[in-house]
C-alpha cells in the first residue's frame, strides 16, 4: 500500500508532463484569391492574450472546448481587390468572474463603419456555458443567444457542441468537435457545422485534422457550396508554427482558387 501511494504522485506527473502552457497567441496569415481575371490578397493579423495559463491537449494548437481563461484580443484585417483596398480593424476582450459570470465586448472598424458587440453569459458548470450577445452596427442591431456544452470522455477525449439562435429565429446553427487521442502522440478530431436558415438554403461543413506528432498535422474539409481544404501546420519548436492551406471551388457559378501562409506565436 506505501508503494501504491508513493508512486501516485509520480503517475500525475507522468500524465501531465507532456502539457505545455501558454498565456498569448499571436498569428499572421496571408491569402492569394484568383478567381477568373479576378485577384484578390488579403493579410490577417491577430493576437489574443490570456490573464492564465492555457493548457495544450497533447498537439500543441489543441486546447479545452470551452474556454474559461479572461483575456483580451486585437485583430487586424487587409484586403486588396485589383487595386481597391479596404480593412477591418476590433479590439476586445472576456471577463470570468468567480462566481461564474462571464462579460464580454468588442468594437470592430468594418472599413468606415462602426460595429459594437456586447454580451453576458453564464458558467453553469465547467462543461456548461450560455452566453447572450447584443450586435449594434451603423444601420442595425439584433441579439442571439448561444451555449456551449463539452462532454468529457477521459482526460483528454471530449466531445463539444455548440449552438446559436438568433432574436427572430430565422438562423440556428449547431457545431461539433471530437477531440481523440489514438495513442503516442497521434491524435484526431472531427468537426460538423450546420446552418438552418427560414429564408435561404441550409448550410453544411464536415472536417477533419490527423496529428502525426503533437507539432504536425494535415486537415481536411469540404461543404455544401463544394469548397475543399486541405492545411497542414508544423511547430518548429514549442513557440512557433508554420501554416499553409489551399482552398478550391470548382463549382461553375463559384470557381476559385486561394493559396493560405501563415505564421503562429505562442507564448
Amino acid at each position: 500500500m506505501r508503494f501504491k501511494l508513493a508512486a501516485l504522485p509520480l503517475m500525475l506527473v507522468a500524465a501531465t508532463a507532456g502539457a505545455e502552457e501558454y498565456n498569448s497567441f499571436t498569428n499572421a496569415t496571408y491569402s492569394d484569391f484568383e478567381a477568373g481575371s479576378v485577384d484578390a490578397d488579403q493579410i490577417d493579423l491577430d493576437t489574443t492574450y490570456y490573464f492564465g495559463p492555457k493548457e495544450t491537449l497533447g498537439p500543441l494548437k489543441e486546447f479545452e472546448y470551452i474556454n474559461k481563461v479572461s483575456n483580451v484580443f486585437a485583430g487586424y484585417s487587409y484586403v486588396d481587390i485589383d487595386g481597391s483596398d479596404d480593412d477591418v480593424f476590433g479590439v476586445g476582450g472576456e471577463y470570468f468572474a468567480s462566481n461564474g459570470v462571464v462579460l464580454g465586448a468588442a468594437v470592430y472598424d468594418l472599413g468606415g463603419e462602426n460595429l459594437d458587440a456586447l454580451s453576458i453569459g453564464y458558467l453553469f458548470t465547467p462543461n456548461f456555458l450560455v452566453t447572450l450577445e447584443h450586435v449594434d452596427n451603423d444601420s442595425d442591431n439584433e441579439f442571439s443567444l448561444e451555449a456551449n456544452y463539452n462532454h468529457q470522455l477521459n482526460a483528454t477525449d471530449y466531445l463539444g457542441f455548440t449552438f446559436n439562435v438568433d432574436e427572430e429565429f430565422d438562423t440556428r446553427s449547431l457545431s461539433s468537435k471530437y477531440f481523440t487521442h489514438l495513442g503516442g502522440e497521434q491524435y484526431l478530431t472531427a468537426e460538423l457545422a450546420y446552418v438552418n436558415y427560414d429564408e435561404g438554403d441550409d448550410y453544411w461543413k464536415l472536417g477533419t485534422e490527423y496529428f502525426f506528432t503533437k507539432r504536425t498535422s494535415v486537415g481536411f474539409s469540404f461543404d455544401e457550396v463544394e469548397q475543399y481544404e486541405l492545411g497542414m501546420t508544423h511547430f518548429f519548436n514549442t513557440n512557433v508554427a508554420a501554416k499553409a492551406a489551399y482552398v478550391s471551388n470548382t463549382d461553375n457559378d463559384m470557381d476559385y482558387d486561394i493559396f493560405q501562409f501563415g505564421l503562429t506565436v505562442q507564448l
